[in-house]
């Protein structure tokens, strides 16, 4: 039996490795997405995080909307959905553990296969 851990490890590397093998996709920008979600979380919360990807989304049709579905596919989309509409808060704080614990695996193979560094565009 696998771990969640590495459920999450197996399907962040599936989503990586489809943003690198396609050409439409900018994969730097991609991977400073994986960096930066995971602290703008722990700042702003889930919730506010999810809003502002999704608004972004929204007018680009890009990356964000491409990353929170990558995201949502990682740690199961209908617990996704539910999670964040729910007003109770011990579930809405295990939606978080686990998208942060997911996120990790993203930010990690942005680092390594997409060869994204924390500096990379972040002043701009």
């Amino acid at each position: 039996m696998k771990s969640a851990a590495h459920t999450y490890a197996e399907k962040a590397m599936q989503s990586i490795r489809s943003v690198e093998a396609d050409p439409d996709c900018n994969n730097k920008d991609y991977g400073r997405l994986c960096l930066l979600f995971p602290s703008m979380v722990q700042v702003n919360g889930l919730r506010l995080t999810v809003a502002f990807f999704q608004s972004k989304g929204k007018s680009q049709k890009t990356l964000h909307q491409r990353y929170l579905q990558d995201l949502a596919a990682t740690v199961d989309s209908t617990t996704w959905e539910t999670g964040l509409r729910t007003n109770d808060m011990m579930d809405y704080r295990d939606l978080t553990r686990h998208v942060l614990q997911a996120a990790v695996w993203f930010k990690r193979y942005a680092e390594a296969i997409l060869k994204v560094e924390a500096a990379d565009g972040l002043d701009s």
